[in-house]
């Protein structure tokens, strides 16, 4: 049947159709390729991820014995650490290295500020505060007591005077507040006290004191929340205040892992622990030196406070001296008045004395003129020597006897510069009796050596010898 044979090879053609759709179908060989060369892209350490988390950073908690652990101040301030390690940033890495270059000469420079150093972790531990403070100092300083004029800072914490001022300290001519290591270490750990009360986040203090404390308020708007390290490092503070933490966490880098940067960390002997002792009067800093056998530089750079070596009346009253010379000051110092230890000055006798006789012209011990002049009870002192005595020895010993080599660090500019010379020239006011007091020569040696009679009056621009001609 046509018609059947028509649908039969419709249905094939279908079928067909069908089969073809359902096959799978065959792909193409791969094409061979050349695979792109690999691009070698330096890594930027200010790009690297950090190494460790940094988190928030309060103060670390330590158990209540922790400080007895060690008498080292390396292993004290160690536990106190807030954040040990070098990661936390490349500029840290970068400030450790630079601060050990020299690892012997950074040593040395650590165990010169021992002194200051234990005195500021003593601080520190009373406070509770991390560990980093205690290197507040050698960032600032190196522990120099560095003097300054003006508005400008000064110490070893580096304070301004308006600063010094508003935690207590006292800054005048005689005495600045900023240059005693006891004095400004107290009110500096206190004010980092009260920043860390306020921000708690320890680097955040080093910041506001760096920068000041409104300023960081300031930026963070109501105070602070917990700030990882990116964070911190987007306040809008100076590249300088950034810097300081960098340098602050360096040295503490350093102290945490020092065999790290070839450094042996300087321990303290006998003479590095200082004690405070108070005082009931001014003393001259010369004469301290003397009745405690210290030479008299160091007792200085430990008492830079006074910045004269007499100390002044309104001065905090007391001193810094090495733990082992403070029994000897003690008991050489409560076998005198104390208010006569300030009037004690460098005297030249113009005889030969022993010791015995200046001890009784000058009504004092044998043993206090041998302890001022570092010599045994039974010395002579040769014509011409220089001799520490009481001021008031010229009057006791005569005309003839001693006459004054050097005024006290607190005579004026013209004093000093006229005790050097062998004449004086009168000023509008001067008399006889107030020369002779202030040159510490006797009325009599003024009127021989000029030739002046009883009632003769003194001239403005007269000029009087101070010394016989000879």
């Amino acid at each position: 049947d046509p018609r059947w044979q028509r649908r039969w090879s419709i249905s094939a053609a279908c079928l067909i159709l069908a089969a073809c759709a359902n096959a799978p179908s065959k792909k193409s060989p791969p094409q061979a390729t050349t695979a792109p060369a690999m691009i070698e892209v330096p890594i930027v350490d200010s790009l690297r991820p950090p190494v460790v988390e940094v988190p928030f950073a309060p103060p670390p908690e330590l158990p209540i014995a922790a400080v007895a652990v060690s008498t080292s101040p390396w292993d004290r301030l160690r536990i106190r650490l807030a954040m040990p390690g070098c990661e936390y940033s490349p500029a840290v890495q970068r400030w450790a290295h630079t601060y050990t270059q020299g690892p012997e000469r950074f040593a040395a420079t650590l165990k010169r500020a021992l002194p200051f150093l234990m005195l500021v972790l003593d601080e520190l531990e009373r406070q509770d505060l991390p560990g980093e403070f205690a290197l507040l100092p050698y960032l600032e300083s190196h522990y120099e007591p560095i003097n300054s004029r003006g508005d400008t800072p000064a110490g070893m914490w580096q304070m301004i005077p308006d600063t010094a001022r508003s935690v207590g300290l006292s800054v005048n001519n005689e005495y600045d507040g900023r240059l005693d290591a006891w004095a400004s270490s107290t009110a500096a750990v206190s004010l980092l006290k009260r920043y860390q009360d306020e921000f708690n986040d320890w680097r955040l203090v080093d910041m506001a004191f760096n920068a000041g404390e409104y300023r960081v308020k300031k930026l963070l708007r109501n105070g602070a929340g917990e700030l990882d390290r990116d964070a911190l490092a987007r306040l809008s503070l100076s590249p300088i205040t950034h810097e300081h933490l960098a340098k602050l966490l360096a040295l503490g880098c350093i102290i945490h892992d020092p065999s790290r940067f070839g450094v042996t960390l300087p321990e303290p002997d006998s003479s590095d622990r200082l004690v405070r002792i108070p005082l009931e009067a001014p003393i001259d800093i010369r004469m301290a030196a003397r009745l405690a056998e210290v030479p008299e530089d160091l007792l200085k750079r430990y008492n830079a406070g006074h910045r004269q070596s007499r100390m002044a009346k309104n001065a905090p009253l007391y001193l810094l001296l090495p733990e082992a010379a403070a029994p000897r000051f003690r008991e050489r110092y409560e076998k005198l008045p104390a208010s006569s230890w300030s009037t004690w000055q460098s005297v030249r006798l113009r005889q030969s004395r022993g010791v015995a006789e200046l001890a009784e012209q000058a009504a004092v011990s044998i043993d206090m003129v041998s302890a001022a002049n570092g010599v045994a009870n039974n010395r002579s002192f040769a014509a011409g020597s220089s001799v520490f005595l009481p001021a008031a020895i010229g009057e006791m010993l005569g005309d003839t006897t001693v006459a004054a080599v050097r005024p006290s660090a607190s005579s004026t500019e013209t004093e000093r510069d006229s005790a050097t010379q062998q004449s004086i020239v009168v000023k509008s006011g001067d008399n006889l009796w107030t020369l002779a007091k202030r040159h510490h020569v006797s009325v009599a040696e003024l009127k021989r050596w000029n030739q002046l009679s009883d009632g003769g009056a003194l001239k403005p621009g007269q000029r009087l010898r101070l010394e016989p001609d000879h």
